[in-house]
């Protein structure tokens, strides 16, 4: 269970970070099942203002289907087709995941091996307790590894890892002191997914994307997936959009490509899911990349390499989801249901309440919520700072009938209203409600996000 105590750590994580084509003949369930995401999709968009385009495919037994709202760029209006590539962020995870299973397979490694003898001799790893980080540590994130290397120089915001070197990298792990034993806990972290797949290149002593081509890829005949996307590709690349929907940058890791580098499109990705539900192609990998190996967060999920494994009470399904600057993915199935999605979305909204909702027979529960207009000379009365802990503020402003949040050293998000009082940000997940004097006038907020309930007082 997670904590509702303040912390400047927890409180900054704020703000970082139709056309349906059916494929095999009528199955009544999975047309019933894309009509209803296609009306959850159509509402996100056009009511909610919640994206630009997305490409979604389902497998239900047999059937496979394809949904494609929206467009990749909005200066042509090109539709989103099934062709269209997209970012998948840390979807990429998975792949480097299957790529390490190859080589666990051939005895290339083994999973419990430490990974130091792997490394250059310039880089000196630091032990905690004894135990050496292994490339199975890498793969479920118990490595002991932070999220991220604190030596990145985020020189570029709107493309955060575009200037962090393998040189870099290596400079940080020399200087690492753990702060626990490898094993002991889960800690979700893109360095060591990033370090795990450079580890794989040198083993292979192959570029991260000739790697991934010889172990995953030419296997599954994926030809649309791609680190970086060959130059007669790039007018299937779809742009990528932030929160207010415009432009954005496309994302650069050159020394982390293993969390996040891969783009690709649905018609890649199914195959991928096709692969991994059914097992008929890299049986042995599949089957090693989905077998639990540690808790992962709360008692009924776990982790496998990679892959996370939700137990719920009617089912259990696999899953991985992903982001970058304008992009957000979501891929699950479920092996027992023969039931797979991937959602690919090139903006900042991501749609994994569909995702899991269509795993768990759920689309029905799904709520829309209905379009509020405040007034705004009701919206002004918000207005002001209010402060969380001592010097992290958040400060409330509207422009028009726009309310917008902006907390201590962050961008500014708008904030669209529930009611006169709720607002909600769908893409940091983040809710708030104001408490009100009887002439409407903001006192003080709450800030409800992760799990957590953060009061402020209005300064």
């Amino acid at each position: 269970m997670k904590s509702h105590k303040k912390s400047n750590s927890t409180i900054t994580t704020l703000m970082i970070t139709l056309f349906i084509c059916i494929i095999s003949s009528a199955n009544s369930h999975a047309t019933s099942d894309l009509e209803k995401i296609s009306t959850i999709v159509n509402h996100k968009f056009y009511q909610e203002n919640l994206g630009v385009g997305v490409a979604i495919a389902i497998i239900d037994g047999d059937k496979t289907e394809f949904l494609n709202i929206g467009v990749a760029d909005q200066v042509s209006n090109q539709a989103v087709t099934s062709a269209t590539l997209f970012e998948i962020g840390s979807i990429t995870k998975t792949f480097t995941a299957t790529a390490l299973a190859s080589m666990a397979i051939e005895e290339k490694i083994n999973l419990s091996d430490p990974i130091a003898p792997y490394l250059k001799s310039s880089v000196s790893l630091s032990e905690s307790n004894d135990k050496p980080i292994t490339f199975l540590s890498l793969a479920n994130h118990s490595s002991g590894l932070p999220r991220l290397p604190n030596n990145m120089p985020f020189s570029d915001p709107l493309d955060p890892y575009a200037d962090y070197s393998i040189e870099m990298m290596y400079q940080f792990l020399n200087n690492y002191t753990p702060t626990r034993g490898v094993g002991e806990q889960a800690e979700y972290s893109n360095l060591g997914a990033g370090l795990l797949g450079h580890l794989l290149s040198l083993i292979d002593n192959k570029s991260y994307q000739s790697m991934l081509n010889e172990r995953v890829l030419k296997p599954l005949n994926m030809s649309n997936t791609f680190i970086d996307v060959p130059l007669q590709r790039l007018k299937e690349l779809s742009d990528g959009h932030n929160e207010q929907l415009n432009k954005t940058k496309h994302w650069q890791l050159p020394a982390l490509a293993g969390a996040g580098a891969i783009k690709s499109n649905t018609i890649d990705m199914v195959k991928y899911l096709h692969a991994n539900m059914t097992k008929e192609l890299l049986s042995e990998q599949f089957t090693l990349t989905q077998t639990a190996t540690s808790p992962f967060g709360s008692p009924n999920t776990k982790i496998g390499l990679s892959w996370i494994i939700n137990n719920g009470k009617s089912n259990s399904f696999y899953m991985h989801n992903g982001g970058t600057g304008g992009f957000r993915s979501f891929i699950g199935f479920d092996p027992k249901q023969q039931k797979g999605i991937v959602i690919l979305a090139n903006s900042v909204f991501d749609m994994d309440d569909i995702g899991y909702a269509y795993l768990t027979n759920t689309l029905d529960k799904i709520v829309l919520n209905k379009p509020v207009s405040v007034d705004e000379k009701q919206l002004a009365k918000l207005n002001g700072k209010f402060e969380l802990v001592p010097n992290f503020v958040l400060t409330v402003t509207h422009e028009k009938d726009q309310l917008f949040v902006q907390a201590t050293g962050q961008p500014k998000l708008s904030l669209k209203a529930v009611s006169a009082t709720e607002f909600i940000n769908q893409a940091v997940k983040a809710r708030v409600v104001f408490e009100i004097n009887n002439q409407g006038e903001a006192q003080s907020l709450t800030l409800f996000q992760g799990g957590q309930t953060l009061p402020g007082k209005k300064l």
